[in-house]
């Protein structure tokens, strides 16, 4: 069993693991393990039935498939079945609050998965919402970097928590809501990020990191002050979510302008082009159809814009303007 299933996870307890000193949660969990025989792997789950939804990721030197199989989704206890086949393989088995980790002991770590798509299934199923984002707190508010893969968020997210900025999720959202007020808690304190990020923000260690799996770029980075950065554990609410667009030049305009700079412009959206761009950077992908969870997300989301800061920061490709990023933004949180 890995260590970090000790650890609260997005303000969820995994019992009977979880150590309860100094950490504050929402809910409660009870996790078992059990190994996986690769033999009856695709006898585990519903026989003679297809997955109700499958997501395939195809790389140059990996496939990557997530299928989700539900068992009586009328009744009024659906059992709930996540299997991942990858450089890791396994089974996520959600029945109410008891998961089942059904795991072969070769290959990525259960772990791996479990901080995203596993608990965001069993968040989401659960009525919280989740969104494929990186939480980073600032004094006493979290702010969110949204955006698709490879376009800059854990690049700023790196550089902004080397500073004044703490990482509180990498990759992963979980938005606890108390009527018009989100409060984010922390992930677990390791992030996955590709080598030319380390490269950029100076990490000289880049070789020495393990890989998320072996035929993967991305190396894992343990969030703590001997590795550079700042890692908060407390909760804190939600101020700001911005939409990120790295660029390569930036052309002033004044439409829905908030800021004005030749590196860095916030721009507040309106709430349906917020609703969009949240529904485009969900952590499940289309599953929410097969959860039937569409119109209730959807729900969610509106509420989310209405009462929680959208903006968009188009801002300057480049390590070299990075600070100007990051004062502005700061800039912004202090209105």
């Amino acid at each position: 069993m890995n260590p970090l299933y000790k650890i609260p996870l997005h303000g969820v307890a995994c019992e009977p693991f979880f150590d309860h000193k100094n950490h504050k949660v929402e809910q409660h969990i009870t996790i078992r393990f059990t190994p996986l025989n690769l033999n009856t792997f695709n006898q585990e789950c519903i026989e003679n039935k297809e997955a109700n939804w499958v997501m395939e990721d195809n790389g140059e030197r990996y496939q990557s498939t997530v299928s989700l199989y539900i068992q009586d989704q009328k009744a009024n206890n659906p059992k709930y079945i996540l299997k991942v086949d990858c450089q890791g393989k396994g089974l996520f088995k959600i029945d109410n609050n008891n998961i089942e980790v059904s795991w072969h002991n070769k290959g990525t770590d259960s772990a791996h998965y479990f901080q995203t798509i596993g608990m965001a299934l069993w968040l989401e199923i659960n009525n919280v919402l989740c969104i494929h984002a990186n939480a980073l707190a600032y004094k006493d508010q979290v702010i969110a970097f949204v955006a698709p893969s490879r376009t800059g968020k854990t690049t700023l997210t790196a550089e902004l928590c080397k500073n004044e900025f703490s990482v509180m999720t990498d990759d992963m959202m979980a938005l606890h809501q108390q009527d018009k007020e989100y409060t984010i808690y922390p992930s677990w304190p390791v992030a996955r990020m590709w080598p030319e990020t380390l490269e950029i923000i100076n990490n000289k260690n880049t070789n020495e990191l393990e890989k998320v799996h072996q035929d993967f770029a991305k190396k894992i980075v343990k969030i703590n002050k001997s590795s550079g950065f700042n890692f908060c554990e407390q909760p804190k609410k939600l101020k700001t979510i911005y939409i990120l667009n790295r660029v390569e030049d930036i052309t002033n305009n004044s439409e829905n302008n908030n800021k004005i700079s030749t590196v860095c412009n916030i721009t507040t959206l309106s709430s349906a082009e917020a609703v969009i761009l949240l529904i485009q950077n969900s952590i499940l992908g289309s599953a929410y159809k097969a959860l039937s969870l569409e119109q209730q997300r959807f729900i969610k989301l509106t509420h989310l814009v209405k009462n929680v800061s959208i903006k968009k920061i188009t801002y300057l490709s480049g390590k070299q303007y990075l600070d100007t990023v990051q004062e502005i933004i700061i800039n912004d949180l202090s209105e």
